[in-house]
């Protein structure tokens, strides 16, 4: 068990950075798995099946909101009594979640079987291909979203824990099952049908994982469902805003996608989801950081070591902004070359500009998260849900308005208005909720990241014209991510930071410049 001393020994910097630096390996790979085999998956498929699978895996995202955000309640409350060391209290307030998770699965599942012909007329019109298939995807998402709902509460447990290397193994491992599955099934012959199945079986293997690693964690740690009046209280106290923040992300991040169904042709929602789809995997920065960062703002809450807070927010957000930021650069500079040499001219005339705009939006979204997850971790779930709130009823109101008017681009852009509505405010009232240096926070956490992404932008731009291939469109990146952490080391990352940073370098010794550079900047 860790304590006070431990954390102060170990320290906030060696820490998140060692737990982050795990998340990257793991995401990064699944974000190159998935940026290779797309294009094989889709050309196989065509537009309008591709369309079917995107629903699908949307459906799979309410999961969150359906099991009334246990997931989420049941790390924050695993990290804090985990280190009091009662394990007592854990077993019992997850047998709780995990029946509350399983009961509210069956009836997502029956409210998704149970209109499956009014579902398919309104979302699945687009002739006798589509229509041979709408009955089977429906019954597919409902397992689907039974499966993650059930996924979502019992891998709380190792994130918990902040067991990040076994978590993103078994995320690997499903990621491998899910593409890879994909692939070789649509190369052997088969159809849409077993790509959807290999979507479902990769849930289901992760469950089970999860289920497996979660008990050799936790002693005494029991999967049989069970109710306790008082824990589920104590879940629900909590995971009550985070029911309306989770509506609102679904709204924001899923709904979009039924809206292009329902007024456009099927088609469109391939050419959305897609470019969607790579905003999103690019954005895999801000979940990797914010699964370390909530759980370890829990603990240290728990601990009232406030000031290591202040400095998780701040040290967080920099480390956020300069892994988010050369990634969106390439996103609005080259939105139409990268669509281009990754999936075809169709998508990329199709796409470009919608990839530009929710390149935009998502490092906006990228800004709220760390505020988001540090307001959960002291306690203050209605903050992040009221304004995530206000941002869902512009993102609804401009979508109906923007989407029969404009379409995928319309989509796009109200991707993009809340978060340019919202986020300021949001990051300004948590940074003053945590009696933080709103000026401090600007200026290092964004200005200087800034600064560098100005300088990448401006030569992806000017070398725009030399890309006429997949290589030099890699080159050119290439070279702006050089540039970009060239210029990063020397202008964002602080004087001891950026010591520390060169003396680990030349002993290959990354622990100890983690140390170093939490030395020099304490």
């Amino acid at each position: 068990m860790q304590t006070n001393a431990n954390v102060g020994e170990a320290g906030v910097s060696r820490r998140f950075l060692s737990n982050t630096v795990l998340n990257f390996a793991g995401q990064g790979f699944l974000l190159l798995l998935n940026i290779v085999t797309a294009p094989y998956i889709v050309h196989h498929l065509g537009a309008e099946l591709f369309g079917i699978v995107a629903l699908v895996q949307t459906t799979a995202g309410f999961a969150g909101l359906l099991n009334l955000g246990i997931g989420r309640a049941l790390t924050k409350y695993v990290s804090e009594l985990y280190w009091k060391g009662e394990v007592k209290t854990i077993n019992q307030i997850f047998q709780t979640a995990w029946a509350t998770c399983i009961v509210s699965g069956m009836v997502a599942l029956l409210l998704v079987v149970g209109p499956s012909e009014t579902i398919s007329k309104i979302f699945f019109r687009d002739g006798p291909q589509v229509n041979g298939v709408a009955g089977f995807a429906i019954y597919v998402a409902a397992l689907g979203l039974f499966s993650s709902m059930l996924l979502e509460a019992v891998s709380a447990l190792p994130g918990a824990l902040q067991r990040f290397a076994i978590c993103n193994a078994i995320n690997v491992m499903m990621g491998v099952l899910r593409c890879l599955g994909s692939v070789g099934l649509l190369a052997w012959g088969y159809s849409i049908r077993s790509v959807l199945m290999a979507n479902l079986i990769s849930n289901l293997v992760g469950v089970g994982a999860f289920a497996i690693v979660s008990r050799n964690l936790i002693p005494g740690l029991s999967l049989v469902p069970g109710f306790n009046w008082s824990a589920f209280k104590r879940l629900f106290r909590f995971s009550l805003p985070l029911i309306l923040s989770s509506l609102s992300t679904l709204i924001v991040t899923r709904l979009d996608r039924f809206i292009l169904a329902y007024f456009l042709p099927l088609a469109a929602v391939s050419f959305y989801t897609l470019p969607y789809s790579l905003s999103e995997k690019l954005s895999m920065g801000v979940t990797n950081i914010t699964s370390v960062v909530f759980p370890f703002t829990s603990e240290l809450h728990a601990m009232n070591a406030h000031e290591k807070v202040q400095e998780l927010y701040l040290r967080s957000t920099k480390i956020l902004n300069l892994v988010m930021l050369p990634l969106t650069v390439i996103l609005l500079a080259v939105p139409g070359t990268i669509l281009q040499f990754w999936l075809g001219p169709e998508y990329a005339s199709q796409g470009a500009v919608a990839l530009a705009l929710l390149g935009a939006a998502a490092f906006l979204n990228a800004a709220s998260a760390v505020p988001t997850v540090t307001s959960l971790g002291v306690g203050r779930a209605w903050m992040p849900a009221c304004f995530a709130g206000a941002g869902a009823v512009i993102n609804l109101v401009s979508n109906f308005l923007l989407i029969p008017r404009y379409g995928i681009a319309g989509a796009a852009l109200g991707a993009l208005l809340p978060q340019a509505i919202v986020v300021p405010f949001f990051v300004y009232f948590v940074t003053r909720s945590l009696k933080f240096s709103l000026w401090r926070l600007v200026a290092d956490g964004f200005m200087r990241p800034l600064a560098c992404a100005v300088v990448q932008f401006a030569i992806l731009y000017g070398l725009r014209g030399y890309i006429n291939s997949r290589m030099s469109l890699m080159l050119v990146c290439f070279v702006s991510f050089a540039v970009f952490g060239v210029l990063a080391v020397f202008v964002a990352i602080e004087n001891g930071e950026r010591s520390a940073l060169f003396g680990g370098l030349s002993g290959w010794d990354f622990g100890r410049c983690v140390a170093s550079a939490e030395n020099a900047t304490e």
